[in-house]
């Protein structure tokens, strides 16, 4: 018996960089799953915008709604640039109408098969910078703290550093509002830097036309570098905050590793953990009075760190700097072997 895999799938526009790597990373696993599951009925679903809310957009998912009924011995769900867009009572529910497959999920889920899509592509395209460009020497703003499409956690954490008065001690942005991100029909937070879409042109790598939250979806740089050389803590808008989500990690997390800068994150909590088992440094230990996993508090422990700061001389944030840079510059050479060991893992993931 010949082995069987059928594909379905819509991945990211051609001319965007992701889908480069996405297609290949596609590909490389339907070659492996024919050789390795040779004589097996095989479907693999790349879930990039796949799911009942998408059935209007693409045909992927009414592809698999005629599939229903039919019986295959295993299931590839892959999750790459996106996280998965389906919950688990939905992946229950694909199973059970595929016969019961055999499930694997790979990619962004918390399984074995777990691999980091970003990390490859950063190692190649991400802009590369100089110590002297990355050193901070005046530490003009306590933080960053950028975020592009209004999440509901981003906006939340925003208007507490609007309300607690934090927000004139760094650079925020925020992304014109949206109810399908944020839920609130009140919000009219809108706060920009100033970038322009076309200011990231040269690198090809994202759509030019109009954005919806009018702040440009830059993957491969740091952004203004005035603002970067300026800054002390980096507080990542993470994509994910739900503690009971799998874990994300997208180049939001990799730019303050990349660009030399401590952070602590607003979204899932579960991710400091997953930093460390991957061989990084994280800095919540800097702050050692203050819980940075308790996923109820974290907008809170997130200010509080910010009022810490507040206090300190431009010299104290020098010394602490100095003091945490051993650990920046492990990270910053950590992120290229993990970056080239994620690469492996996706050309070996179902090879003997």
């Amino acid at each position: 018996m010949r082995s069987t895999t059928v594909y379905l799938g819509t991945t990211f526009p051609d001319n965007w960089l992701w889908a480069r790597y996405e297609n290949n990373c596609i590909d490389t696993l339907k070659q492996q799953i024919e050789t390795k599951f040779k004589d097996n009925n095989n479907l693999l679903i790349n879930l990039t915008w796949f799911g009942p809310k998408f059935n209007r957009d693409n045909s992927a998912y009414s592809q698999y709604l005629k599939l229903i009924g039919q019986k295959f011995d295993n299931l590839f769900l892959l999750s790459t640039v996106d996280p998965a867009m389906i919950n688990p009572p939905q992946i229950e529910e694909i199973v059970l109408n595929l016969g019961n497959p055999k499930l694997y999920k790979i990619g962004n889920f918390d399984t074995e098969y777990h691999f980091n899509f970003f990390a490859p592509v950063l190692k190649t395209h991400f802009q590369t910078y100089t110590d002297q460009e990355l050193e901070l020497v005046d530490p003009k703003y306590i933080f960053i703290n950028y975020n592009r499409k209004p999440r509901e956690h981003r906006v939340k954490f925003v208007k507490q550093l609007i309300e607690k008065d934090l927000k004139k001690y760094g650079i925020v942005t925020l992304g014109k509002p949206d109810i399908i991100y944020d839920k609130d029909p009140n919000n009219n937070l809108f706060f920009s830097i100033g970038e322009k879409i076309e200011n990231y042109a040269k690198n090809n790598h994202w759509f030019l036309g109009p954005d919806p939250f009018e702040i440009p979806h830059d993957v491969l740089t740091l952004h203004r570098m005035d603002y970067w050389q300026q800054h002390f803590l980096h507080i990542i808008g993470a994509t994910e905050f739900n503690v009971w989500d799998d874990i994300f990690v997208s180049e939001t997390q990799f730019k303050p590793i990349l660009g030399l800068r401590p952070f602590l994150i607003n979204g899932n909590v579960r991710t400091y953990q997953w930093l460390e088992s991957n061989g990084f440094q994280t800095f919540n230990k800097y702050f050692n009075w203050i819980d940075f996993t308790d996923e109820t508090q974290v907008h809170e422990s997130l200010c509080q760190a910010i009022k810490y700061l507040v206090t300190l001389s431009k010299n104290d944030i020098l010394e602490l700097y100095n003091q945490m840079l051993p650990d920046l510059i492990h990270n910053r050479d950590r992120f290229f072997e993990f970056a080239e060991e994620q690469q492996y893992k996706i050309n070996h993931l179902f090879k003997e």
